[in-house]
C-alpha cells in the first residue's frame, strides 16, 4: 500500500512538471532563437516563481494521491463487505458480483437437485436390490433347503419301510442339494461383499478376492494376475466385474475349475475369467443363464470398452473384458 502511494504521488508530481515545461516551451516559442538563452535565463532567474510552482504541484500531486488512497480503501471495503454478503448467501452491492451472486444461487439449486436426485435413484437401487437378493433368496437357497427338508422327513418318517439302499440314495440326495444351497448363498454373499480395493492394486485385490473363495468352495480357482496400470475408476470397475462374474460362476456353472486371468497390451487391459462347467446357450433369452452379462457390458461400455461371453451348453463358459488404455488410465 505505502509502495502504491509513493507511485502514485511521484506519477502526478511528474506529470504536472512536465506539464509546466511544455507549457513553458510553448509560450516563449514565439521568441526567435537567439532568445533561447534569455529565455532560459528568465527561467533559471525566477526561483521564487520555480519554488512556487513546485510546491503547488506537489500539493495538487499530494491531493490526489490522498483522495486516490481514500477511494481506493472505499472500495476495497465495500469489495470486503460483498465479500462476505457472497458467504452468507446474501446479495451484494456491486452488480458485477451480484451476477456472481445469482450464479452462485443458480448452481447451488441445481447441485441440491442433482443431490437429491441422486439420493432418490440411490434408494430405488437399494430397494430394487433389497428385492432381487429376497427373490433370489426364495427362488434359490428357500426352495433348496425346503426341499432337503421334504426329504429328511421322508426318510424320518419311513425309516421301517426304507432299504439301507434308498436312505442312502436319499441322503446323497439330501447332500446334493444342501450344497447346492450352500454356493448360493455364498454367491449372494460375494454380491454384497464390499466392493472397494482400500488402496490396494487390481491384481492384489484379485488375488485375495480368489484366496477367499478358495478356502471356501471346492472347485480349483487358478490366477494368473499381472500388475497393471490403470487410474482408480477402472480398477474399482474392473474389480466389481470380476467380483460379479464369479459370482454368477457360483451360481450357476458347477464348474469343477476356474480360471482368473488380467493382462494388458499396448492397447487394451483385459481380464479374462473361464470355467469348465455347464455352459449356456448364448442366443437364449434366459436372464438367469446369460450371467448377468448385461451390468458387465454396460460397467465395459462406460469405460470404453467391450465385454464378450463365449459359452454352449455342456462347454462352459468364458467371460473377456476389454478395457481400453488412454493417457489417463495410468494416473491414479
Amino acid at each position: 500500500m505505502k509502495k502504491s502511494i509513493v507511485t502514485t504521488f511521484l506519477a502526478v508530481f511528474g506529470i504536472i512538471i512536465v506539464m509546466y515545461l511544455v507549457l513553458f516551451a510553448l509560450m516563449n516559442s514565439s521568441r526567435p532563437l537567439g532568445g533561447m538563452p534569455e529565455m532560459m535565463g528568465d527561467f533559471s532567474g525566477n526561483l521564487y516563481g520555480l519554488w512556487i510552482f513546485v510546491s503547488v504541484a506537489g500539493l495538487l500531486a499530494l491531493i490526489f494521491t490522498l483522495f486516490n488512497y481514500l477511494e481506493n480503501v472505499k472500495i476495497q471495503q465495500n469489495f470486503q463487505n460483498d465479500i462476505k454478503r457472497l458467504e452468507q448467501n446474501q446479495q451484494p452491492e456491486a452488480p458485477e458480483l451480484q451476477v456472481i451472486h445469482e450464479k452462485i444461487i443458480k448452481m447451488s439449486m441445481e447441485l441440491q437437485e442433482l443431490s437429491k436426485q441422486k439420493s432418490a435413484d440411490k434408494a430405488e437401487i437399494i430397494e430394487l436390490e433389497r428385492k432381487r437378493i429376497s427373490r433370489e433368496l426364495h427362488d434359490s437357497v428357500s426352495q433348496e433347503l425346503f426341499a432337503a427338508t421334504m426329504i429328511l422327513s421322508s426318510v424320518a418318517g419311513s425309516t421301517q419301510n426304507l432299504t439301507k439302499e434308498q436312505i442312502e440314495t436319499q441322503t446323497q440326495l439330501v447332500l446334493k442339494v444342501l450344497h447346492s444351497a450352500q454356493n448360493e448363498m455364498r454367491a449372494l454373499l460375494l454380491h454384497l461383499r464390499p466392493v472397494e480395493l482400500d488402496g490396494k492394486l487390481l491384481s492384489e485385490g484379485l488375488s485375495a478376492l480368489t484366496d477367499e473363495l478358495q478356502a471356501k468352495i471346492s472347485a480349483n480357482i487358478s490366477v494368473k494376475l499381472a500388475e497393471i496400470e490403470a487410474s482408480r475408476n477402472i480398477e474399482d470397475n474392473l474389480f466389481r466385474m470380476a467380483q460379479e462374474i464369479l459370482s454368477n460362476t457360483l451360481r450357476h456353472s458347477q464348474a469343477e475349475n476356474i480360471e482368473v486371468i488380467l493382462r494388458e497390451n499396448r492397447e487394451n487391459i483385459i481380464l479374462k475369467i473361464s470355467d469348465d462347467g455347464v455352459g449356456f446357450d448364448t442366443t437364449g433369452s434366459d436372464k438367469t443363464a446369460s450371467y448377468g452379462l448385461a451390468n458387465i457390458k454396460e460397467r465395459a461400455l462406460l469405460l470404453g470398452g467391450d465385454a464378450k461371453v463365449i459359452s454352449a451348453p455342456n462347454a462352459g463358459t468364458t467371460v473377456e473384458v476389454r478395457i481400453p488404455k488412454t493417457d489417463t488410465s495410468k494416473s491414479h
